[in-house]
């Protein structure tokens, strides 16, 4: 069956795919509240038939999987005027015992609340309650389902309730972001066959708005809350229930023990669609094609949050590792550095070592980075290794003097030579003696002699 077989298979699909995309919320999420508020319209003593062991429980969960902000209140607040269902009180999931005293008997002997719906905007609310100390909410959680007895037998009478099986009425909304899932997709109780998952996507939502269809009237009539009234399932949801239970029984390991869950679950979300066509006690074949339907888009749902978690669980382990990996490294080059310092302060003091000696007298955590500390600080020229018989012996690189700074040059170190002085001129003035520089003194210009005062100018 298509999306559009099924959402044009009844008058009723059809209304409510058509509100919700006049209100701007996602049509199946929208029908999935519906039904779950179709459900809490029922009395407690409405069961299912007593296929496997006995009679089951209506009680439902309802998962609306999308982002943080997807608006799940909007849905809500939509599905509560799109029909004339009875208001039921809605309520924050919070403990288990806290769901055990909402349908609790008064002093009267008579519960004050029959049915109720219990909401949480976030799965991460109802994973911390989970996660406390002594916390109930999950196992409660389950039996409520279920339809079991919850509730404790405490000792003292003023804290002691009791709620017995069949004597309520309770459904659940949960928000779930697909990443943060975990807490109900792996619990290995079989939490996740109990509830319908519905994505909040809409693909074929149209840009314009379409205009608001009128208030869909459910015609119903009360079922009386002293009677049990049994509901009839079709031929084939009873045949699925009793072949699943036969190859449980039988040991068949190509079966799911938690199908039966889903099956269960699928008749509840059939008992739904019963309702809003109008009728109270007969579950058709009609019915349970078109909860298959959903339950299917639901287990596609489910397979999406598993590898949203998985993907998101191996990037938390890529970047744990890398975390890892990054400290590891920054520990392991601060003890080969503390290893090196400790070499050369034993070398300082006993002069030359073996290295099984040297090895003895480090502290025990860095002992296995001596051979990398040994081979830096011999290839940086720091410690001389001198092979021996057996191994070899490590002491410290003799330190060279530091050589004289040569000047910028030779002249600035030896001093500026010294001038040598003229001759004394020997002998009467106009009368030339050995030295005197003449215009026949070889080698010189004119112009040397014109400074000399010997020529003239040319």
């Amino acid at each position: 069956m298509s999306t559009t077989e099924f959402w044009e298979a009844r008058p009723v699909l059809v209304h409510v795919r058509d509100f919700a995309r006049a209100r701007r919320v996602p049509p199946l999420a929208m029908l999935s509240s519906l039904i779950a508020r179709a459900v809490g319209s029922l009395d407690p003593n409405v069961v299912g038939p007593a296929v496997i062991g006995g009679h089951s429980s209506l009680n439902l969960a309802v998962a609306l999987v999308g982002p943080s902000g997807f608006g799940k209140g909007a849905t809500e607040a939509a599905a509560r005027e799109a029909t004339n269902l009875p208001l039921i009180p809605e309520l924050p999931l919070g403990s288990g015992e806290g769901m055990a005293r909402t349908f609790a008997a008064n002093d009267e002997g008579a519960q004050d609340i029959r049915a109720a719906i219990f909401t949480a905007s976030e799965v991460d609310g109802l994973a911390a309650l989970g996660a406390r100390t002594g916390a109930t909410v999950m196992a409660v959680f389950r039996q409520a389902i279920s339809g079991e007895s919850i509730g404790s037998a405490n000792a003292q009478k003023h804290t002691r309730v009791i709620v017995p099986a069949h004597g309520y009425r309770a459904v659940f909304t949960i928000g779930v972001q697909p990443e943060r899932a975990g807490s109900l997709l792996g619990d290995t109780a079989g939490t996740a066959q109990r509830i319908l998952w519905v994505p909040t996507a809409d693909p074929d939502a149209p840009r314009i708005r379409p205009p608001e269809p009128e208030r869909w009237t459910v015609p119903r009539t009360l079922v009386p809350s002293d009677r049990r009234t049994v509901l009839e399932l079709p031929a084939a949801a009873i045949e699925a229930m009793e072949s699943t239970q036969l190859a449980k029984l039988h040991g068949d390991p190509d079966v799911d023990p938690l199908d039966g869950h889903a099956l269960l679950t699928r008749a509840k979300v059939a008992a739904g669609l019963m309702v809003l066509d109008g009728r109270m006690h007969t579950v058709t074949d009609e019915d349970w094609q078109l909860a298959g339907v959903l339950m299917r888009e639901s287990d596609r749902t489910r397979e999406r949050i598993a590898a949203t978690l998985q993907d998101s669980a191996r990037r938390s382990n890529r970047a744990k590792a890398h975390a890892v990996a990054e400290r590891d490294e920054v520990v392991s080059e601060r003890k080969l550095t503390r290893t090196k310092d400790a070499v050369i302060r034993w070398l300082e003091r006993h002069g030359e070592l073996p290295a099984n000696q040297i090895r003895s007298r480090l502290k025990a955590d860095l002992r296995d980075y001596l051979g990398a500390a040994l081979a830096e600080l011999v290839e940086s020229g720091q410690v001389l290794e001198t092979p021996v018989e057996r191994g070899s012996r490590f002491r410290l690189a003799e330190v060279q003097g530091v050589p004289p700074v040569q000047g910028l040059y030779p002249q600035v170190n030896a001093g500026v030579p010294k001038v040598q002085g003229v001759p004394n001129r020997e002998g009467p003035p106009g009368e030339t003696v050995p030295g005197d520089v003449t215009e026949n003194t070889p080698g010189l210009t004119p112009r040397v002699l014109e400074i000399l005062g010997k020529g003239h100018p040319q």
